[in-house]
């Protein structure tokens, strides 16, 4: 591990994976939770032996990265320490669709920064950083507006905030903040998972089954659908978040190594619901071939607060 904001880095081949998976899959899972577990431990002593009576963790990646569950297990690391948590998500600094910019097709566009209500979140920063109490909005998405509900957020002296969204690291909200205060983490999967040099999956393609799995069944999303959207998705992280990932002060690779093994049961069913005559077929394919390529491990072994449960389900965060 190298901690000047570089990131951990695995011995990604299908090979040893399949290897280790045959001969004891439960050491296996065990040891990639615990990894993961332990580097949010130590960005939590990090953000602790910073001066600073209240921090605020400004927490970002791209779509299916787990960053709901990196915040959620980062919290867990603090309460470990006896440290007052709370979690807040840009989602709710939303104007609502009749105060956003229109797409090209008539759509509001809610990938843009512009969409969120930026002067509030930088007071509520400020406010939550220096008083340690401030009145958020909360966003009715059923309605796509703001509701008339707002939540009060009171901190003690020695506690953090934890900040998130896809535009978190955006240098508009920390700009004039005092780093001791407002500090940034990056979550993505930084790895892909290769047969000697040729990949098996990228690292975007391992985020794109997370994300077919999670909205299919628990969104109810229609597969044709979110293949569709896929290459508009990547286009919004391009523009929107990979030009401030090198402004965080910490990089967590989200993969975890056996996960193909796990999602194979529940993404090849998906992908193989996309017709031939699908302009996104051939893809597909590809991704379902791949992932048939590696051995079954049964998610029974998955913990309860392991980072895919934000994607099969099962696990004791709410989402």
């Amino acid at each position: 591990m190298n901690y000047l904001n570089t990131y951990r880095r695995y011995a990604c081949d299908i090979n040893r994976i399949n290897s280790e998976a045959l001969s004891d899959a439960r050491a296996l899972v065990e040891l990639t939770e615990d990894i993961y577990n332990h580097d949010l431990e130590w960005i939590a002593n990090q953000v602790l032996d910073t001066e600073g009576h209240r921090h605020v963790i400004m927490l970002s990646g791209p779509s299916s990265s787990g960053k709901t569950t990196t915040s959620k297990k980062l919290s867990d690391a603090f309460l470990r320490h006896g440290i007052d948590v709370q979690l807040i998500s840009m989602d709710d600094f939303y104007l609502g669709a009749e105060y956003v910019r229109k797409l090209p097709d008539g759509k509001p566009d809610f990938e843009s920064v512009e969409a969120l209500d930026i002067p509030l979140i930088k007071k509520s920063i400020e406010l939550l950083s220096t008083t340690g109490e401030c009145v958020i909005p909360c966003y009715d998405f059923s309605h796509s507006r703001r509701s008339e509900k707002t939540k009060t957020i009171t901190l003690a002296d020695n506690s953090v905030i934890i900040m998130e969204g896809i535009h978190a690291l955006n240098t508009i909200f920390s700009k004039g903040q005092s780093k001791a205060k407002v500090m940034k983490v990056y979550t993505a999967v930084k790895q892909g998972i290769k047969d000697n040099e040729d990949y098996v999956l990228t690292n975007r393609e391992i985020r794109f089954i997370r994300r077919i799995v999670r909205d299919y069944h628990f969104r109810k999303t229609d597969p044709e659908y979110l293949v569709s959207m896929w290459d508009t998705v990547i286009d919004g992280e391009k523009k929107y978040i990979r030009p401030y990932r090198y402004t965080s002060d910490f990089t967590v690779n989200s993969i975890h190594i056996y996960e193909p093994c796990i999602m194979r049961r529940y993404a090849v069913p998906i992908l193989g619901m996309i017709k031939p005559d699908d302009p996104h077929y051939e893809f597909v394919q590809k991704i379902k071939a791949s992932l048939e390529r590696f051995e079954f491990i049964d998610d029974s072994l998955v913990p309860e607060n392991s980072l895919l449960r934000e994607f099969i389900g099962g696990g004791c965060y709410s989402y």
